[in-house]
C-alpha cells in the first residue's frame, strides 16, 4: 500500500512539472508572437514583397525583430511615423510625442 501511496505521489509531482513547463513554454510562444506582430515592415513603403530584397532600403533587417522602431519607416499612405512600441515614438521619447512628417510624393517614387 505504501508502494502505491509513493508511485502516485511522484506520478503527480511530474505531472504537474510537465503542466507548469508546457504551460509557460505556450506563454513564451505567445509573448514571441506578439513580438513578431510589432514588426511594421508590411505597411512600409519600401517593402517590396519580393522573398529576394524585401526591403530596397534596409534588406538585412526587412521582416524580423530588428525592424521594429525602423528609422526609415515610410507608411504606404507617405506618412513618416517612427513608432517604437516600447516608447511612445522612436526619436522622440524625451517629450512623448509622435512625430508625423508628411514625405513629398517625388520621394515615395521607387
Amino acid at each position: 500500500m505504501l508502494h502505491l501511496v509513493f508511485c502516485f505521489s511522484v506520478w503527480t509531482v511530474v505531472a504537474t512539472l510537465l503542466f507548469w513547463r508546457s504551460l509557460t513554454i505556450f506563454q513564451q510562444g505567445i509573448n514571441h508572437l506578439k513580438r513578431l506582430h510589432q514588426v511594421p515592415c508590411n505597411n512600409c513603403a519600401y517593402f517590396t514583397g519580393d522573398y529576394r530584397l524585401k526591403c530596397t532600403v534596409n534588406p538585412v533587417l526587412a521582416m524580423s525583430e530588428e525592424a521594429i522602431g525602423c528609422r526609415d519607416f515610410i507608411n504606404k499612405e507617405g506618412t513618416r511615423h517612427n513608432y517604437n512600441p516600447q516608447e511612445n515614438c522612436f526619436g522622440c521619447s524625451a517629450i512623448k510625442k509622435c512625430h508625423h512628417i508628411k514625405i513629398p510624393e517625388k520621394t515615395l517614387s521607387l
